[in-house]
């Protein structure tokens, strides 16, 4: 267990997908892993799965996940192929329903954090805003990122 002092990060994600619980559960499970990748998961229909505590470390982030409470949308994607050969690209997809969701679980990280005594200022980003900053500008630009995820600027929405 961790508690809520070590945590800096509420890291915002998309599933790259739009699978339900139990496929991303089972895809968690192919790579071996003992706890889910995400704190809360949210359905298209604005659906909240709450598959860990807070006070447990996720699989979010790599070399983040101590620090980090992990929310994930499902989505993130297009499809600009075809059904027998797709291209998926990147993409926010999120309904009214996941981006009230979405605050609501941000707002529930929050709260337990408060209750719990952490008083560090809390840094609300996507999965994609811990890339390197390969040019050391002070910026995540587009070309520097390890992948898309969630599809949209959480940094600056949050």
């Amino acid at each position: 267990m961790r508690t809520a002092k070590e945590i800096k990060y509420i890291a915002i994600h998309c599933s790259a997908g739009f699978g339900k619980r139990e496929s991303i559960e089972a895809f968690w499970k192919t790579k071996g892993w003992k706890s889910p990748g995400y704190h809360r998961l949210i359905e298209v229909d604005g659906t909240i799965h709450k598959l860990l505590d807070f006070s447990k470390t996720s699989n979010g982030v790599l070399g983040f996940n101590e620090q980090t409470i992990n929310i994930c949308y499902v989505g993130g994607v297009e499809n600009k192929g075809t059904t027998q050969q797709p291209i998926w690209k990147a993409k926010d997809t999120r309904t009214e329903a996941q981006k009230t969701a979405l605050k609501s679980c941000i707002k529930e990280a929050q709260q337990w954090l408060q209750k719990n005594a952490n008083t560090n200022k809390i840094i609300i980003q996507g999965h994609r805003d811990f890339s390197p900053d390969l040019n050391k500008n002070g910026i995540i630009e587009s070309w520097e990122r390890i992948k898309e995820c969630p599809s949209f600027d959480a940094k600056k929405e949050y």
